[in-house]
């Protein structure tokens, strides 16, 4: 018998859209408990985040380079906790097991933080709270799967 990914791919096969678009589908679809706890772990940090650079920017007025520093480690923490122990649910796993990993991600996301947020507030002239949005939505992309697949790895049947 058919899977449920083959049966949604034969289905989409009738209309003309692109394999990219019917595999991103399926994807969403087959794993959409997992981005709905991905989506809410990551407003919420998101909150802290934003919180923390506002408290650090806006009210005690350091340069907005320290203050996203600052509500970057802040935020970072949450972030871990939270998504594993909610999203992937890797608390088993020992923390060793996962943290050389997620610090190699923690680096790669903050260059992109630093990046997005020189380019939006030195280029394109905008505020830092626009390049704090924008750091978000892309490093949350780059954490879903980095995380998935590589921070907090697991065999599939341990997946929901």
């Amino acid at each position: 018998m058919p899977n449920f990914n083959e049966v949604l791919l034969d289905k989409l096969t009738e209309y003309n859209i692109p394999i990219i678009f019917k595999r991103l589908l399926i994807y969403l679809i087959t794993h959409y408990v997992q981005l709905i706890k991905f989506t809410t772990v990551g407003f919420t940090t998101f909150g802290i985040n934003l919180l923390s650079f506002h408290i650090f920017y806006g009210l005690v007025q350091l340069d907005y380079k320290i203050a996203v520093s600052i509500a970057y480690v802040i935020s970072v923490i949450s972030h871990f906790l939270l998504h594993r122990s909610i999203t992937y649910r890797a608390t088993e796993q020992a923390l060793a097991h996962n943290l050389w990993k997620y610090l190699l991600m923690l680096a790669v996301n903050y260059a992109i933080t630093l990046t997005v947020m020189w380019f939006v507030v030195n280029v394109v002239k905008k505020s830092p709270y626009i390049g704090l949005v924008a750091t978000t939505a892309i490093t949350a992309i780059v954490s879903f799967f980095v995380m998935k697949y590589f921070v907090f790895e697991s065999k599939p049947k341990q997946l929901k």
